[in-house]
């Protein structure tokens, strides 16, 4: 708790909730006529407490997220394109240790759903550790057109991932049953290109993100084929370039950040055309919380931090206060 006092006693506070700024001003009955002065110094004050507060936001660094560590995970399939990295088919995973932030030991659950005219086929924690270098600790998997669909009959829908953090520290550890608050964390989500078969014949991957969700920016690669992103109000709708792409290429991935979030979700969509070559070609993406990929482009803010639109409203109500003691000074010397 911050406390500023004015000098006739009055207090002004600013309270601290885990990392949520809230500014409560006990002025009591202050007559803004006679105690303009006062009562503007020390919102003056408040407002260069609050953007000291807000400054240190930006410089905080996201925590780094690494899903090597599954717990009581059934690994009973191989990834057909890597076969040296176990997968499960279980459409939930648990993760220990995935992170840590201020002491706090962080634990992760991820549930994929599909949904539309996709299955879910598996999905691959630590993926692809058995190179040695990256990808590693990363989360990938793949969903595919219903197979039980006629031949003739075009396929959409995709998979829902479900990302929940939890407190993993001392006897919470993988109880996943108290949620954790991160104030801040990102992720990138890549290989969400998409299959050209030939002019006109393919299979579309598009990546939906949720702004309730605590994101607050992202960042696309800059080339000509990257992900292209359409704001829908409530969501983001990223759209794949239609072709394959390398995985360690931005084109086809997209840098997260969200603030103040515990759980979020990431939407996959997709479209196998009827009458596509290779018509129950799977889809494949992946989920990275360490950012080895690099990104040139700058980030686009999206959500504006509780902090940062408190600090506007302030300052919107300090404007506000000034220009109606001038109209008031005005009226007084007017009368007189």
């Amino acid at each position: 708790m911050i406390y500023i006092i004015n000098k006739n006693g009055k207090q002004l506070a600013i309270n601290n909730y885990n990392g949520n700024f809230k500014l409560n001003f006990m002025v009591g009955n202050m007559d803004v006529l006679n105690k303009d002065k006062e009562m503007k110094r020390a919102l003056n004050t408040a407002l260069f407490t609050l953007a000291a507060l807000t400054s240190g936001f930006a410089q905080a660094a996201p925590i780094d997220l690494s899903f090597d560590n599954p717990y009581l995970v059934t690994l009973d399939t191989v990834i057909s394109f890597s076969p040296a990295d176990p997968a499960t088919t279980s459409a939930v995973m648990r993760f220990t240790n995935v992170g840590t932030s201020g002491g706090t030991t962080i634990d992760a659950r991820v549930t994929a759903t599909a949904f539309g005219d996709y299955v879910f086929n598996w999905q691959a924690p630590d993926y692809k550790a058995s190179t040695g270098i990256e990808p590693n600790g990363d989360i990938g998997f793949l969903y595919s057109r219903d197979d039980s669909l006629p031949a003739d009959q075009q396929a959409e829908g995709g998979l829902v991932y479900l990302f929940e953090l939890f407190d993993g520290t001392g006897a919470n550890s993988n109880t996943y049953t108290d949620p954790f608050v991160a104030d801040e964390l990102a992720i990138i989500v890549y290989d969400v290109d998409g299959e050209l078969d030939n002019i006109g014949n393919q299979q579309s991957e598009d990546l939906r993100v949720f702004k309730s969700d605590g994101l607050y920016s992202y960042t696309t690669g800059n080339g000509v084929s990257s992900l292209t992103a359409n704001d829908f109000g409530s969501s983001i709708l990223f759209e794949g370039p239609g072709t394959n792409f390398p995985e360690d290429d931005p084109s086809g991935a997209v840098l997260l950040n969200y603030v103040n979030t515990s759980n979020f979700t990431l939407q996959f969509e997709s479209i196998t055309f009827a009458d596509i070559f290779s018509l129950d070609n799977p889809v494949f993406s992946a989920i990275d919380g360490d950012q080895w990929i690099t990104f040139e482009g700058p980030a686009v803010v999206v959500n504006e931090p509780e902090t940062l639109a408190l600090f506007s409203a302030c300052l919107f109500g300090l404007a506000t206060v000034r220009r109606r003691t001038s109209q008031a000074g005005t009226s007084h010397r007017d009368l007189a």
